[in-house]
This record gives structure tokens, C-alpha cells and sequence, in this order.
């Protein structure tokens, strides 16, 4: 069985899902980022700027980029959430991306609650993932309050080459041990101070480039994640796992707890696992070049495949 998003004979779109402009905090207009982008052969982007009522570094409204796009290359209406209760945050604020937001969605009030903005934020069409853990110090209990997102960062470039708090997996995992179906995604959160872009971003599986399209893929799990690496195929066939890779040194199966597996070498592009005895509700395919650049797929869980 080929799993997704390799089980259909659609392209894979590659996107950005965490990125600002002069809108908020970003030091390029929307047009320069959107450039910059088509430059780099990109599909899409999602011009998420902060959200808040804090003209010093966010917007007060959703930024439409819509008007720059083309038949081959398209924009996502998003923006960085923000509402107050955050611990380990110096302003005490949550951070939240939400991507295909409608360009009326209004900026949480001071008295709303993280649970309560993700909510209305999914309510409203949004694919909605958790930025950043790393970076700001989120904690079990705080990832388990916003629990009902689709995704975790499990990687951002930003933070990653700014202060070495890039990962998001810790954060992923502990989700998904308490049986929350959360996917994966990599980004930028570029912001072009310097070059904080084109250093992590999803590919989906969409049966054409709009954003109706692209925002299904996601919710769906339709897509993987990476910073260079590419993922060809995966196959589940009975009690064999089959992964097919851009050459990498390493190709891990991770499950529940520390039930892991991997194959190591030097330009590997294919590795087999026997998961016969592999004790995990879902797992999740890592690869990784010598060089570090990386690819994720969403978690498969045993029981949405049967």
C-alpha cells in the first residue's frame, strides 16, 4: 500500500507556512517576499504575519496577498496568532500560525484563552499549527491546552540559525503519546533579516495549485516536510515498510516511546523495515543527509490504514 501523499498520482507542491512582511515585523513588502520565493521555486506561501494589537511589531488585520497571485504560484491568507497566557514568553504571548484564515478573522481580545483562538481559528477553514515550541519554552501542559491543532513546527529555519531552537519534535512526540493525531511541518518564519528563508518547507499533495486545494492536503496529511531531503515513497506491504529517499546517510522509524529503528550508511536511497514486532500505534519515517539537512513524514497511525 503506498501511503500518502504518494498514494495518488498528483504533484507536490512546495510551500512556505510561516513567514512575515513589512505588514508586521518582516523587513520586505509582500511583493519582495513573494519574488523571493518564485525565485527560490516555490509554489506557494503563507503571509502570516503577527496578529495583535501591538502596532510595534503586528498587524491589526489578515494579510491578503491574493492580488500577486498567478496560475503558478499562489498565496495563503494566514497570520501568526497571539493572545496573552503564555509562560516563558517575555510579553506572555501564545504564538499560533494559522494558515487560510478569512481576511475578516479578528485579532483575540486580551481576555481570550489560547484553546478558545486555535478553536475559533480551525473553526473559521484555518490549518492551524503550533510555532515554534522550541523556541519559547512550551510545555507539556501548555502543548496538551492547544491539543487541537493540526500540526507542530518540528523544525523553524528562523530560529534554528538565530538560537539553536529550531525543533519542535520533543513537543510533536509528546502529543502523539497521549494520542493526539497531530501532523509535522517545517518552516521558514522568515522575516528576511538576512537569509532566514528557503530553509524548511512542507510538499503537498494537492490535485491543483489553489488554496482550497492546498489547505485540504494539509488537513488531510497529505504532504511531508524537509529541509533538503527528498521523500520518493512510502509502503506499507503487510509487515514491511518500504522507504524511498533522495540519497541520505540515515532513515529512521520512530513509534511510541523509544521504539525506533533506522538504517545507516552513505547514499541510501531505499530502506526496508520488518515491523512485525514493531509495538506502536503509528509511526513516523526521519532522513537525514551528513550535512544535517532532514525530511519528516506526518505520523501513519496503524488504525487509519486498515
Amino acid at each position: 500500500m503506498l501511503l500518502p501523499p504518494f498514494d495518488q498520482d498528483t504533484p507536490l507542491f512546495r510551500g512556505n507556512l510561516h513567514g512575515h512582511t513589512t505588514q508586521s515585523d518582516g523587513l520586505q513588502p509582500i511583493e519582495t517576499v513573494i519574488s523571493s520565493y518564485q525565485d527560490l521555486g516555490y509554489d506557494f506561501i503563507a503571509l502570516s504575519d503577527h496578529l495583535w494589537d501591538d502596532a510595534t511589531f503586528a498587524a491589526d488585520c489578515v494579510t491578503d496577498g491574493t492580488a500577486y497571485d498567478q496560475s503558478d504560484f499562489i498565496t495563503l491568507p494566514s497570520a501568526e496568532l497571539h493572545c496573552l497566557g503564555k509562560r516563558y514568553d517575555q510579553d506572555g504571548l501564545w504564538h499560533i500560525v494559522a494558515n487560510g484564515l478569512p481576511l475578516d478573522f479578528a485579532m483575540a481580545s486580551r481576555d481570550e484563552d489560547a484553546p478558545t483562538m486555535v478553536a475559533r481559528a480551525i473553526a473559521a477553514g484555518a490549518f492551524v499549527s503550533l510555532a515554534h515550541p522550541e523556541w519559547y519554552g512550551m510545555t507539556t501542559d501548555e502543548s496538551m491546552m492547544v491539543s487541537a491543532a493540526h500540526a507542530v513546527e518540528v523544525f523553524n529555519y528562523s530560529c534554528s540559525i538565530k538560537n539553536n531552537r529550531g525543533s519542535g519534535i520533543a513537543t510533536a512526540d509528546i502529543l502523539l503519546h497521549e494520542g493526539h493525531r497531530v501532523g509535522f511541518t517545517a518552516t521558514d518564519d522568515s522575516h528576511f533579516a538576512g537569509t532566514d528563508y528557503g530553509g524548511g518547507w512542507v510538499m503537498v499533495g494537492a490535485n491543483e495549485l489553489t488554496s482550497g486545494a492546498i489547505l485540504s492536503a494539509l488537513k488531510s496529511g497529505r504532504y511531508y516536510s524537509s529541509t533538503g531531503v527528498e521523500i520518493h515513497a512510502i509502503i506499507l506491504d503487510d509487515q514491511t515498510l518500504h522507504v524511498s529517499c533522495s540519497p541520505a546517510s540515515h532513515v529512521m522509524l520512530s513509534g511510541h516511546g523509544y521504539y525506533a529503528k533506522s538504517v545507516n550508511g552513505q547514499n541510501i536511497s531505499y530502506a526496508v523495515f520488518d515491523i512485525s514486532d514493531f509495538d506502536s500505534p503509528y509511526f513516523r519515517i526521519t532522513i537525514m543527509q551528513n550535512d544535517g539537512r532532514k525530511a519528516w513524514s506526518n505520523p501513519y497511525w496503524f488504525d487509519a490504514l486498515r
